[in-house]
């Protein structure tokens, strides 16, 4: 596969376990099928319940114009769109399903995430919490993987309440270390 850039070769680049092509050159990283994610996902496990799907339906609103990059996959013309409400703008083959991340946009692609687990209210992490939790029935991730997806979120949950009702929390634990569940 060639980058759609510098046209120089993508060579293969474990990371963390995801083997992703990366370009030798201007360090341009190519995610197939839900790389992406899985990427996101062992950069940050407190990421993992924040998934975007490029190829979901709700992603028109998101696109950009065109870079015309060409696939280094498939060789077909690649769609931009941004990466959900951040300023990172991605490109998409709508043909074999990859994602192409011009350098250093997977690292904002993290930042972005880990800014917005670090704003939501304790009332947004409630809602969180229940979406995740429905999709431990109906998501596509697979049982095991939506499972931590809930744990995840609701740890943060756990965490936000601390942060924002530290009585509550305070309360919380003298019930805990009263009950035989310890």
């Amino acid at each position: 596969m060639k980058c759609p850039d510098c046209k120089n070769e993508l060579q293969p680049f474990d990371s963390k376990g995801i083997e992703i092509n990366e370009c030798v050159k201007c360090k341009g990283k190519w995610f197939d099928r839900d790389e992406l994610r899985r990427a996101k996902d062992s950069a940050d496990g407190d990421l993992r319940w924040l998934d975007f799907d490029p190829f979901g339906e709700d992603t028109e609103q998101l696109s950009v114009a065109s870079e015309g990059k060409v696939c280094p996959r498939c060789s077909k013309k690649m769609l931009s769109l941004k990466y959900v409400d951040s300023k990172v703008v991605i490109d998409k083959c709508a043909s074999c399903q990859g994602i192409w991340l011009d350098p250093g946009e997977f690292a904002k692609i993290i930042r972005y995430l880990e800014k917005k687990v670090c704003t939501e209210t304790a009332t947004e992490y409630v809602r969180d919490t229940f979406k995740q939790f429905i999709e431990v029935f109906t998501g596509r991730k697979g049982l095991i993987s939506e499972v931590k997806d809930f744990l995840a979120v609701l740890y943060l949950l756990e965490l936000r309440i601390a942060a924002q009702h530290p009585n509550l929390a305070k309360s919380s634990q003298q019930i805990y270390k009263s009950t035989p569940f310890q």
